[in-house]
């Protein structure tokens, strides 16, 4: 469940980010009804939504194989966008009025909705694409990890849209000056970001070719913009809410009548709360892309090796020891002074599973055990228990032994030769 929440936090928070930042800037003072350049916004999220869950789609089924032309088109008009955007909201940032009118303020309507679209077209593939993996291979259908994963996802979806939306109620109560600026350098990182995708790309593609200083900067900003970038423009994001926050904070300004200081203390109370909730969503989404990723990506450490006997040319384990059916891990020290691990388990129906602690696709990585399934350390693909001992996928390299006198037996000699594969 947790896995699932912080890749759909981490994949789709900037562009719900973007699609309020904008909302806040570009949206009237005061309005009556559905404004227009709203519905527009609306509709350029959802457009772009559908386009990248249809490429989603062509991408599961291989009916498109090489999404490279895809990503470079897309990426091209991503970073026109994002500067085109860039620079109208540098001429837009001492205007003092929430909205825009005129050309200028039509020319950010039209590139706001082209950049909302691009930017969930760019972020949703990715995410749905997790469908997939809502069901591990041996498991149920309906189980309640299955569930769990689903809930998780759900969730993630949920939580971003109403830190997208209690931040453009908070940023509406900011100056309008401080707020256009935090959009404008949001906008100039979210195009830098883009602009390293789309070099990454054509690098990837062999149409440019990077080294040195170049390649190790485009390497580190498209493996950081999920993590440190977001922090950043978290923190960028607060400035305005901070503002408003003390502005609501203050006296209440003297009115004409008590019936509109009551309004306006009612009003700076609901001030407040959007506040408060809008630092602890970004408090929220400081500890997802944290302390919650950390632990999504914890690296569990394999158990230490059991003791066993040596009798004449064999490494020989007593069946009492695997009886439990757990997992059970073993080294061998080779000839050449090589560790070769090696592991068992006791299947179902009373077979046994023994094979090397490695597999030909990850290599000596090893295995864990967890929630009655065989993990993998390096690719974290669920074994089932019941194929160990068999060749093939992640499974551990079978090795040959023997079952005599109440003791599974592994000749040295089959140890010897796996030293190759943990050398």
């Amino acid at each position: 469940m947790l896995e699932r929440f912080v890749s759909v936090v981490g994949g789709v928070t900037l562009p719900f980010l973007l699609y309020a930042a904008l909302a806040a800037v570009l949206t009237p003072a005061s309005v009556e009804g559905w404004p227009r350049a709203s519905r527009w916004r609306l509709v350029s999220a959802l457009t772009g939504t559908a386009g990248a869950l249809v490429f989603a789609a062509l991408r599961a089924t291989s009916v498109i194989d090489r999404r490279t032309s895809v990503n470079i088109s897309t990426l091209i008009a991503c970073v026109i966008v994002d500067m085109a955007l860039v620079m109208i909201l540098a001429l837009m940032v001492r205007r003092p009025t929430w909205g825009g009118d005129g050309r200028l303020g039509a020319a950010a309507q039209v590139l706001s909705c082209l950049a909302i679209a691009l930017a969930f077209f760019r972020a949703v593939p990715e995410v749905v694409l997790q469908l997939a993996a809502f069901i591990e291979p041996g498991e149920e259908v309906l189980s309640s990890q299955m569930l769990l994963r689903v809930l998780g996802f759900i969730a993630g979806w949920v939580a971003v849209a109403v830190l997208a939306f209690s931040y453009y109620r908070t940023v509406r109560r900011a100056p309008v000056g401080l707020t256009r600026l935090t959009l404008l350098v949001f906008t100039f990182l979210f195009g830098l970001t883009h602009l390293a995708q789309l070099v990454r790309v054509l690098q990837s593609a062999h149409r440019i070719r990077l080294g040195g200083t170049g390649f190790r900067v485009m390497t580190w900003v498209t493996n950081n913009a999920g993590g440190f970038i977001l922090l950043a423009i978290a923190a960028l994001w607060l400035v305005p809410m901070v503002i408003a926050l003390v502005r609501v904070l203050g006296p209440t300004p003297a009115a004409p009548n008590p019936a509109r200081t009551r309004a306006l203390r009612a009003d700076r109370r609901r001030s407040r709360r959007w506040v408060l909730a809008s630092t602890a969503g970004f408090a929220a989404l400081v500890a997802t892309r944290t302390v919650a990723v950390a632990k999504v990506n914890e690296v569990p450490t394999l158990s230490d090796p059991e003791p066993y006997e040596l009798a004449g040319d064999a490494a020989v384990v007593p069946a009492t020891t695997l009886a439990d059916g757990h997992l059970h891990r073993f080294a061998y020290q080779a000839s050449g002074g090589t560790e070769v691990r090696f592991i068992m388990i006791l299947k179902n129906g009373g077979a046994y599973g023994v094979g090397l602690d490695a597999c030909e696709s990850c290599g000596p990585a090893g295995y864990f055990e967890a929630d009655g399934k065989i993990i993998c350390k390096r690719c974290d693909v669920a074994i089932n228990p019941a194929t160990i001992g068999f060749k093939g996928g992640c499974n551990p390299i079978p090795i040959e032994f023997t079952v005599t006198d109440g003791a599974v037996s592994v000749p040295l000699s089959v140890l010897e030769e796996g030293a190759e594969v943990f050398a």
